[in-house]
């Protein structure tokens, strides 16, 4: 940088007038920098050229035109391939969505579709594809495929009646009760919730089967153990089940009510009876009648106690017939396709069902400024409310691990529980390398944590696209997440195997490659994606604008934005969403029985195989460690995870929405 000094003549000139001694004399900055301007300050006001006699600042200055000029034009290139960018990035987003959604569920979900009306389309010889309606024909034509449809549609609204009173009156007694341990008890849903049904269905027929433990001890009168083995036998565990969905739904409208509308009707002198007869009753009936139908659709597409306590008591339901269509030989993708459909067609009403009776419920009856009801007190009664929560704790979670772990530490199941019986060698050959329990034990848990980091990562890309997208995409993708949550995974299963065993074009690709585990991972992953999504999306949604807004006007990527912004301050619901798919993963059992890979099956479906060739101890050892693993491994990620964040969240407090905030996480 030049500097060009006055002269001491000039400056006491200029220091004898008045109006110009009041006026700073700013030295002449000529700049060899092309991009800086060609003029410089006058004084306080306006701008003059730069003049002078020296050729060489001449010459400077001519290139400091053709400089500023280049990089003029240079900048409209970049603000035009900057547009074309943004104008990619903002098509490309909604693209990609769709994208994903199509692959993972749309496609296998249409072969299915296609499949029933066009039986001839997969076949392994003169495939054809001419419209037939006879493989629906012969559904409803077959005693026991037909008997399976009206198995399924009785099942289904018998639990949802029992469950829904159930879950419901759990959520009454733990929401508006005193009775002693609320707290602990409100926990018991979540882990009966993440309990796999079908490992409650093998502790239950360890119990009830005539040489069962509860026979063994005189507690079970043969006429109650032959008729559990039946429909009074799958209700029974069916509800035990699922009163934890029952509890959530009318728990979280019960926690809306507020007391308002309560205590006035009390000052009036009205009864509790009558306050939640005319009162509470109509508020929560939207929630009950959501209750009802989620339930319902649930035992539609469960397929574990359909493929335990169904199949053992030859009581046919859908789940199990599209399965065995599907996998025994020889193989009837058209009577599988046809039985497929049907099962959509049931869960499709019942979500049209859902969307309607969301849509008629009005939501403003409840405000949001309402204060917490107050607890009933129960006085010497809340003990045998406590007792009656203690039993249901017992009889959903304790009673079926222990069941488990008492087989998984015995020989065998008839010498009952003495001490000679007892033995370390089922665990110990879980845990053993290089045995077929212990490889089956390790894929599961490999494919789950791979399934849990592909899904939470899809679903935070996605869920970031979709934040920026309108409200019609967000709309649809959410409506489409949880219609894909109500798709039973043995339907999505048979779909896959369409697609990478039978479609052209899919069926040679070298990954994923049916057989391979590549296969079962994108089927885990499309399985657990809209569980993810809801998660990520809504916390997402959670966010101000101006973060993220703040961080952009400072030249921050979008990839910066989302890892050191948006990550950040949603971490530990991304967390959620990883450790919820983990332990769902770790014991899928419809898309591990339908996409069995050539290495070797996974756990879910070796305990399922164990325990039909009667060797229920070793499967019983595989579930308990699993069960110890998944839980191990879930506890050492959240809680020093929720310790971290604690003091973070406790920073994070201080106008997290200012630029200052939003520079200083970018920095850090």
């Amino acid at each position: 940088m030049a500097t060009t000094p006055t002269s001491s003549t000039s400056r006491s000139s200029r220091a004898s007038t008045p109006s110009q001694a009041a006026r700073p004399t700013l030295p002449t900055r000529i700049s060899t920098m092309p991009w800086l301007p060609l003029t410089r300050p006058n004084g306080s006001s306006g701008t003059r050229p730069i003049s002078s006699s020296n050729p060489d600042v001449r010459a400077m200055t001519i290139l400091q035109h053709s400089g500023a000029a280049a990089f003029a034009r240079g900048a409209g290139i970049g603000k035009r391939s900057q547009s074309r960018l943004s104008a990619l990035a903002r098509h490309g987003g909604p693209f990609a969505v769709y994208a994903v959604f199509a692959l993972l569920i749309g496609l296998p979900l249409a072969l299915v579709l296609v499949q029933a009306v066009m039986p001839g389309l997969f076949a392994a010889r003169d495939a054809s594809n001419d419209l037939s309606l006879e493989p629906l024909a012969r559904v409803f034509n077959a005693p026991y495929v037909a008997g399976s449809v009206l198995h399924s549609l009785e099942l289904g609204m018998l639990v949802a009646c029992t469950t829904t009173a159930l879950g419901g009156a759990f959520a009454v007694l733990v929401q508006r009760c005193d009775i002693p341990g609320r707290a602990a008890i409100s926990m018991v849903p979540w882990l009966v919730f993440l309990t796999p049904s079908y490992l409650k269905a093998l502790a239950w027929v360890l119990l009830m089967s005539s040489g069962g433990y509860l026979a063994q001890f005189g507690l079970l009168p043969l006429s109650l153990g032959s008729a559990f083995f039946g429909l009074g036998g799958l209700v029974f565990v069916h509800t035990l089940s699922l009163f934890p969905l029952a509890a959530f739904i009318i728990g979280s409208a019960l926690a809306g009510l507020g007391s308002e509308l309560e205590d006035a009707a009390r000052l009036s002198g009205a009864a509790p009876f009558r306050i939640w007869l005319r009162i509470n009753g109509p508020l929560l009936a939207p929630a009950i009648a959501l209750s009802f139908i989620a339930t319902f659709a649930e035992v539609l597409s469960d397929f574990g106690l359909a493929s335990t306590i169904a199949r053992m008591s030859n009581f046919g339901v859908l789940t199990y017939g599209i399965y065995a269509a599907a996998s025994d030989y020889p193989v009837d993708f058209p009577a599988a396709g046809a039985q497929a459909l049907v099962l959509l067609s049931l869960v499709l009403l019942v979500v049209v069902a859902d969307r309607l009776l969301r849509r008629r419920a009005d939501p403003r009856l409840i405000s949001g400024r309402a204060r917490p009801a107050r607890l009933y007190r129960l006085g010497k009664w809340r003990w045998l409310a406590m007792a009656a929560a203690l039993t249901l704790t017992f009889l959903a979670l304790a009673l079926p691990i222990a069941a488990i772990a008492a087989r998984a530490l015995t020989q065998t199941l008839g010498n009952g529980l003495v001490w000679s019986n007892f033995t370390a060698a089922n665990v110990v050959a879980a845990l053993s390398l290089n045995t077929a329990a212990n490889d089956g034990l390790l894929r599961s848990l490999f494919y789950a944590g791979l399934t849990a980091l592909i899904a939470s990562s899809l679903a935070l890309l996605l869920s970031t696209q979709l934040d920026r997208a309108g409200a019609a995409l967000r709309s649809a993708v959410v409506g489409l997440s949880l219609g894909s949550v109500a798709i039973p995974g043995i339907v999505l299963g048979f779909g896959y195997i369409l697609v990478w065993n039978r479609l052209p074009g899919f069926r040679d690709w070298p990954f994923p490659h049916y057989g391979d585990g590549s296969l079962l991972v994108m089927g885990y992953v499309a399985a657990a994606l809209p569980y993810c999504l809801v998660v990520i999306l809504s916390a997402i949604g959670q966010l101000a604008p101006g973060l993220t807004d703040a961080a952009r006007l400072h030249g921050v990527g979008p990839t910066r934005r989302l890892l050191a912004i948006t990550l950040p301050l949603i971490l530990l619901s991304v967390v959620t969403a990883f450790l919820l798919t983990f332990i769902r993963t770790v014991f899928e059992l419809p898309i591990s029985q339908m996409l069995i890979p050539q290495s070797g099956p996974p756990a879910p479906t070796l305990i399922l195989k164990l325990f039909s060739h009667d060797r229920d101890g070793l499967a019983s050892a595989i579930a308990l460690v699993a069960m110890a693993a998944a839980g191990i491994g879930a506890a050492l990620v959240w809680y020093p995870l929720q310790r971290f964040m604690r003091p973070r969240r406790s920073v994070a407090r201080v106008d997290a929405g200012s630029p200052q905030f939003v520079k200083a996480e970018i920095l850090s």
